[in-house]
């Protein structure tokens, strides 16, 4: 009786043993995996963070090169109501100021890794900040701007193409030329487009969209993307 006592005693020991040496063990292991998993989701939030920082830097690049493009087109259009207000002759180098009335551009955004964020789920990113910030400039921001621009856009094709098509002719640099290929627009009747006043009011509307539109909403769209570029950066030093 003892023998067997003693028996059931060192076999109970011994199981609980087992189970504790069990449980550490699975411990562990749900410990590494979800270590390893942790890893893993920060690995691939580092991968989309800095394909946010690349594409939003050659973005940035872009939107800057044309904010600048689109202030110098505004002073364009000022000189040459100036020009024509003062009731200055005709100079070859009215061509520029003419072809700030008649051009735009339209900036676009490489989208591709926040469609990509989209896709595969916001929570990727873990900071929130960052999050809303992306969102709201993908999602509003840029759309914002970009509507705008297209603003500006269809009024040059529905008010000043036909306007120039009428009233000026169209000349391209020739070969020995440095702007070879550039196009330059003249006059039919210098003094007579200067009497109507027609240009001019369309210089003035022009100039009046792209300061209380485009130029607006370039700064604010470029604030918004210095913004988000400091956030990364600032995530990114912490894992180097």
């Amino acid at each position: 009786m003892r023998v067997s006592r003693l028996i059931s005693t060192t076999n109970w020991r011994y199981a609980v043993g087992e189970v504790f040496l069990i449980v550490v063990g699975v411990t562990i292991a749900l410990a590494a995996t979800s270590w390893y998993e942790d890893r893993q989701e920060r690995q691939n939030e580092i991968l989309v963070l800095k394909q946010l920082q690349l594409t939003l830097g050659e973005d940035l690049e872009e939107i800057n090169d044309t904010w600048e493009m689109t202030r110098q087109r505004e002073r364009n259009l000022m000189a040459l109501v100036e020009h024509l207000d003062s009731g200055r002759p005709y100079s070859p180098e009215l061509g520029v100021k003419f072809q700030s009335l008649l051009g735009w551009r339209i900036v676009s955004i490489n989208r591709a890794p926040f469609e990509a964020l989209k896709v595969g789920g916001y929570q990727v990113i873990s900071n929130v900040t960052l999050r809303k910030k992306l969102v709201s400039f993908y999602e509003d921001q840029y759309q914002k701007l970009e509507q705008n621009l297209l603003l500006d856009r269809d009024f040059a094709i529905e008010k000043v193409q036909p306007y120039f098509f009428r009233n000026f002719d169209m000349h391209v640099a020739a070969s020995e030329d440095v702007d070879h290929g550039a196009q330059d627009w003249v006059p039919k009747d210098y003094e007579k487009i200067r009497a109507e006043g027609q240009i001019v009011n369309l210089c003035r509307y022009r100039a009046d969209i792209l300061r209380r539109f485009v130029l607006r909403h370039y700064e604010t769209t470029t604030t918004a993307i210095h913004e988000i570029l400091e956030i990364i950066d600032q995530d990114l030093d912490r894992s180097r």
